[in-house]
């Protein structure tokens, strides 16, 4: 099979910095979105998980406290669907920030079996410390890139996403789990 080394650089651009050696790629791999968006994300994670250690928060805790500041009283169901993931784990997520003292859950004055989400005083004051080192990492993410690629770069990135909104549901493209009592009848 065809395998290329790859420097990341494109356009003689040499914004970013590189460490350690380049992974052999198979060219076929190299050219295909989808493993390149799977990488992106390993690397957007690492860099973003390793900016929010000292709060002791996860990427998706930081996602919903940038949701709630700019969204304050969104219902979980309004929540779960703006961060594109399942209802349970938008609940199990307020759960956790609701145990730290970040998020609060107050009726729905219009609905009561409805819960608003805010943040709490403490929940406002992470936001307002960790934006900063949020767009620092950001920033860092997009380094590889000349200042005009970036910004061209997100305008792509939020086309093709809105471009195939109907494929973004949350689970998809899952396998489904075996029963144990399927899996043991393969054997």
């Amino acid at each position: 099979m065809d395998t290329v080394q790859r420097s990341g650089r494109s356009r003689g651009h040499t914004a970013g910095k590189s460490t350690g050696p380049k992974p052999a790629v198979p060219l076929v791999l190299y050219r295909a979105p989808g493993y390149l968006a799977r990488r992106f994300q390993q690397i957007c994670a690492t860099i973003i998980g390793e900016s929010l250690a000292k709060e002791g928060l996860t990427q998706l805790q930081w996602a919903v406290i940038a949701c709630l500041d700019d969204l304050p009283g969104i219902d979980q169901r309004r929540l779960a669907e703006a961060l594109g993931i399942v209802p349970v784990n938008a609940g199990q997520l307020v759960d956790q920030l609701q145990a730290m003292g970040i998020v609060e859950r107050r009726l729905n004055g219009a609905d009561r079996r409805a819960r608003e989400l805010r943040l709490s005083p403490k929940g406002a004051n992470i936001r307002r410390r960790g934006q900063p080192a949020n767009t620092v990492t950001n920033r860092r993410i997009l380094a590889p890139l000349a200042p005009d690629e970036r910004e061209l770069f997100i305008d792509l990135l939020v086309r093709l996403i809105e471009g195939n909104a109907a494929f973004a549901r949350p689970g998809a493209g899952r396998r489904k789990r075996r029963s144990p009592q399927a899996a043991s009848n393969k054997k």
